[in-house]
């Protein structure tokens, strides 16, 4: 019985995997978010009904989380740290239906995204809409 429910989970994570391995390219994260905003919002839980643009959303920020973590230590240890990514100031709260239709906005303004990864089409929206401020330096 045990082995059989490994097996069940083994092909659901495998399923899951499939699905987000489908969004490659901006084109392919557009199409899905597209989906994925004009979906009924009964199907707004993941785990009952994957959809290939939140699945893809889940993981890209997570990274981006891993990534800031990482941002962060550096800057405590005074590492140099060599991240491509401009700053970004995330809001409190971003649902995913909210950035995939971002997504879609951004991508029908910058056609050329297309064709660029989907993780980069992701990170360049969130630069374009929560651009961190500009910094001023401390008067002393």
């Amino acid at each position: 019985m045990r082995s059989l429910a490994i097996a069940c989970a083994a092909l659901c994570l495998l399923a899951g995997s499939a699905q987000a391995a489908e969004v490659k390219t901006g084109r392919d994260l557009v199409n899905a978010c597209r989906d994925y905003v004009s979906a009924d919002s009964q199907q707004e839980n993941n785990a009952l009904r994957p959809n290939a643009c939140r699945t893809f959303l889940q993981g890209f920020f997570v990274s981006l989380v891993e990534r800031q973590r990482a941002r962060e230590d550096a800057m405590v240890k005074g590492l140099p740290y060599a991240a491509r990514d401009a700053c970004v100031r995330m809001p409190d709260f971003l649902s995913y239906k909210e950035m995939a239709g971002r997504i879609v906005t951004y991508v029908s303004n910058n056609p050329a995204s297309n064709d660029q990864a989907a993780a980069i089409v992701a990170q360049k929206t969130l630069e374009h809409d929560f651009p961190c401020p500009d910094q001023k330096p401390v008067p002393r």
